[in-house]
């Protein structure tokens, strides 16, 4: 009920100067997670030109307890903030060092959206598909892989780099979860025709 309030209120209501108030402050201090996310959102969409948008959404995207939060904020960032150089370094630092996967993921996952095909990100996608943690069931979309994500976007982003192959080959044989194997088996036979 209170998303459904959180949402109403700031299309209905955005030219109040209250409502941006209010929704920084549920943000931060409701204790439902799902209202943090509706807040962010509504944050994002109708105030991404207040100055204190952009830093809730970092904050967010790297304090908040709760994997959902941390999410919307990513995305969040990423949509509206894309050309800020912290964004960047946000999205990176996430993709490696978040305690999510589902988190990782979405790094992961916006960055090869709104980089494409930037070298540098090369190495962060490689060292995501060679040694991110993850062990979970693999049920996307919502408890995606993150170290089959990263081998997808390295096949489509440099599929010319030399080490995309080996990776590829390395990941049929020897990755720890059969999604993952059986996905670069298949994209191995197909490159290999």
């Amino acid at each position: 009920m209170r998303r459904a309030a959180i949402k109403a209120l700031a299309s209905n209501f955005k030219d109040d100067p209250d409502t941006r108030s209010f929704l920084k402050d549920r943000i931060t201090a409701d204790d439902a997670w799902n209202v943090r996310v509706a807040a962010i959102e509504a944050l994002a969409n109708n105030f991404s030109d207040d100055p204190d948008t952009r830093s809730i959404l970092q904050d967010r995207a790297t304090a908040d307890d709760d994997e959902d939060v941390r999410y919307a904020a990513i995305q969040a960032l990423a949509s509206n903030f894309k050309d800020d150089p912290d964004t960047h370094s946000i999205l990176k630092d996430r993709a490696t060092a978040d305690n999510s996967g589902y988190v990782r993921c979405a790094a992961i996952q916006v960055l090869a959206k709104h980089f494409r095909n930037q070298p540098e990100l090369f190495e962060i996608y490689y060292n995501c598909a060679v040694n991110d943690s993850f062990e979970g069931r693999y049920h996307p979309p919502f408890h995606p892989n993150p170290r089959r994500v990263a081998l997808e976007i390295i096949i489509k982003q440099f599929p010319q780099h030399p080490q995309t192959l080996p990776l590829l080959r390395d990941k049929a044989e020897n990755d720890p979860h059969e999604e993952v194997r059986k996905f670069a088996q298949k994209k191995l036979a197909e490159l290999e025709k």
